[in-house]
Parts: structure tokens; C-alpha cells; sequence
């Protein structure tokens, strides 16, 4: 799979995003606990997936929202948001295992 990273997606958007992708039946497979102080507010992430595609979600307040997936799924949330594929350097999802480092951290919903 052709899995690319986009950076600089401003919070309003990245967070506009989840919510659709949710609404069109895309399942939330894991997420940065609820339970956690900073949650939304320094840092969060999901992992969402729909007939066997997967997307990857982090957000720093400081960075704004990465979006990893497939490049096509990438042009797609472009059109549809209105926002510039950046690929800069990613600050979390280049982490190919960033999912099992953060294990402790996050909710996993089945």
C-alpha cells in the first residue's frame, strides 16, 4: 500500500474530519484515552478503519493534525476540505509503531 503522510491540518479540520469519517461508517479502532488530561488539548490520536482501509490521526498543539494513509483516501480529504497535501516532516505517524509505544495511552474500542 502507497501510505503517505500529510502534515499541517489545522485543528477545525482534523477534528471535522473524524467526525465525518464516523458518521460515513468508518470505525474508530483505537483513540488517545478520554481519560487522559491533555486530550484534545496537547495531544491527540486515532485510529480509524473502513473495508480494510486504514487511517492514521495525531494532533499537537503545536504542529496541528497529520493524516497517514493511502494517497488516494489523502486527495480525497483534500478536495473535500479544502486543504493543501503537505508533506513535511511528520512529528508522530512516520513511527511505524507508534500504535504499540503508545499502547498504555490509548482506548482500544472493539
Amino acid at each position: 500500500m502507497n501510505f503517505k503522510i500529510v502534515t499541517n491540518i489545522e485543528t477545525d479540520i482534523f477534528y471535522l474530519i473524524i467526525n465525518d469519517l464516523v458518521k460515513d461508517k468508518w470505525k474508530i479502532i483505537c483513540e488517545y484515552d478520554n481519560e487522559i488530561f491533555d486530550k484534545s488539548i496537547d495531544f491527540d490520536f486515532y485510529k480509524l478503519a473502513k473495508n480494510e482501509k486504514i487511517i492514521l490521526l495525531a494532533w499537537d498543539n503545536w504542529f496541528e493534525g497529520e493524516i497517514k494513509a493511502e494517497i488516494e483516501i489523502l486527495k480525497e480529504l483534500a478536495v473535500q476540505y479544502k486543504f493543501d497535501l503537505k508533506f513535511n516532516e511528520p512529528n508522530f505517524l512516520q513511527d511505524d509503531y507508534i500504535i504499540e509505544r503508545m499502547k498504555n495511552l490509548l482506548k482500544f474500542h472493539e
